[in-house]
C-alpha cells in the first residue's frame, strides 16, 4: 500500500502511517545492525582489545590498573552488547509494525467498498444506518415540522 491510512488532520482526525517510510528506516536500521556487528561488536571487540597481565609492569598499583581495565573492558563489552541487541530490537519493530499497518489495511479495503462517488460506503451496516439516521435533523428526516 505505501499510501498510509487516515486522515492527516489534527487531533481526533485519524491517523496516517507511511509504510514505506517504515521499511526504509527498517533497511537503515540493518545496515547500521552489521556495521556495527562489523567493527564495534561487543565480543568481537573484547576479543581483540585484550592486554597481558603484565602490559603495565610487574609492581601492585601496575596489577590493580590491569584489574580496573579488565572490569572497565567487561563492562564495555556488556554495553555494546546491549546496544547491538537494541539495535536489533528496533530494526524487527519496524519491520513488524510496517507489515502490521500493511495487513490492517488489506483487511481494511477489503471491507470498506464505497460508491462511485469515493466516498459514501456502499454496504453500509443496519447499525450504521441506524447512528445516522437518528443523528439527522428534523428536516432531513422528513418531518418538516416547523
Amino acid at each position: 500500500m505505501g499510501a498510509g491510512t487516515g486522515s492527516t488532520g489534527g487531533s481526533g482526525q485519524g491517523y496516517r502511517v507511511e509504510i514505506e517510510q517504515l521499511r526504509t528506516f527498517a533497511g537503515q536500521v540493518r545496515l547500521l545492525l552489521k556495521e556495527f556487528e562489523k567493527d564495534a561488536n561487543g565480543t568481537d571487540t573484547h576479543g581483540r582489545s585484550g592486554l597481558g597481565k603484565h602490559a603495565f609492569g610487574t609492581f601492585a598499583e601496575a596489577t590493580e590498573i590491569h584489574d580496573r581495565y579488565g572490569t572497565m573492558r567487561d563492562a564495555l563489552r556488556d554495553v555494546l552488547n546491549q546496544l547491538q541487541g537494541a539495535i536489533d530490537d528496533a530494526q524487527r519493530n519496524a519491520e513488524l509494525t510496517a507489515t502490521n499497518y500493511e495487513e490492517h489495511d488489506q483487511h481494511t479495503a477489503g471491507k470498506l467498498k464505497l460508491t462511485d462517488d469515493g466516498w459514501s460506503v456502499a454496504r453500509p451496516s443496519a447499525t450504521s444506518e441506524a447512528a445516522y439516521r437518528a443523528n439527522q435533523v428534523p428536516s432531513q428526516r422528513g418531518n418538516a415540522t416547523i
